[in-house]
């Protein structure tokens, strides 16, 4: 299983209305995932942060869209990108 390390949170100087971008990615011959998220808190991007490491954790990426929380539109954009099913790919 492939984890997210760590999150980077980095607060924005511009005058939008999202202050704050955590991100993070695991990149490596073969293999990539990658996680954004631009929020109007930092709290708000380390609430996503904490979804991410928990469908990683209980190996529901692909429910990730799924799992956000209420209203998070308002609060927070999100893109992620990568290889999801590494456990599928290595048995065929």
């Amino acid at each position: 299983m492939m984890l997210v390390k760590q999150f980077t949170f980095k607060r924005n100087h511009d005058k939008g209305g999202f202050q704050w971008t955590a991100h993070s990615q695991i990149e490596r011959p073969g293999f990539y995932r990658g996680f954004t998220a631009v929020g109007k808190t930092l709290a708000d991007v380390k609430e996503f942060a904490a979804l991410v490491r928990l469908c990683e954790r209980t190996g529901s990426l692909e429910r990730l869209s799924e799992m956000h929380p209420a209203e998070f539109e308002n609060r927070m954009q999100t893109t992620w990108g990568g290889d999801w099913y590494l456990h599928k790919r290595k048995r065929q």
